[in-house]
């Protein structure tokens, strides 16, 4: 009679976890702006640069890009991939006759990075390039726990390809 009582509760937390983690990989936050530092590890004159770089760039070229770190609560890691392609199109990342956007989405706490390229971008920059980028450019710093500068210099490296 020990056994019923407790594998209910057992079983009631199982699946009480697994509706959370659905209901959490589904849930697209508000942005904020071009930088959405939802894992807070950009200092606010870091967030204003990163923005205006960005700006800047948009109005050179048309080109919209997004910046998303991830915290840990927001989504499982083995669904981080689809989950930035989510946002991206939540989001409209990139004007839709063009579909020239790029969000890049970062995860501190996952160690991740995914740059998701418009499919106007994929005619310009391969995910080859894209990887590279994001090899040579970003993770170096990231690395040494330089996450802005490591920001900027992935940043400056892909608006250098698209230009």
């Amino acid at each position: 009679m020990l056994l019923p009582k407790i594998l209910f509760p057992v079983t009631l937390f199982v699946s009480l976890s697994l509706h959370s983690q659905k209901i959490k990989d589904t849930i697209i936050p508000k942005p904020i702006g071009h930088v959405n530092d939802f894992e807070r590890i950009y200092a606010p004159d870091e967030i204003r640069t990163l923005d205006s770089t960005i700006i800047e760039f948009e109005k050179r070229t048309t080109i919209q890009i997004a910046i998303i770190t991830i915290d840990t609560l927001m989504v499982n890691r083995k669904n981080f991939d689809g989950w930035t392609l989510k946002v991206m199109k939540a989001w409209g990342v990139g004007q839709k006759e063009k579909n020239y956007g790029i969000l890049i989405g970062m995860s501190k706490g996952y160690r991740r990075i995914r740059i998701q390229n418009g499919y106007g971008i994929v005619k310009i920059l391969s995910n080859n390039e894209t990887k590279e980028i994001i090899d040579k450019s970003f993770i170096p710093f990231f690395k040494d726990g330089k996450y802005f500068e490591g920001t900027v210099n992935g940043l400056k490296a892909l608006m250098k390809k698209l230009e």
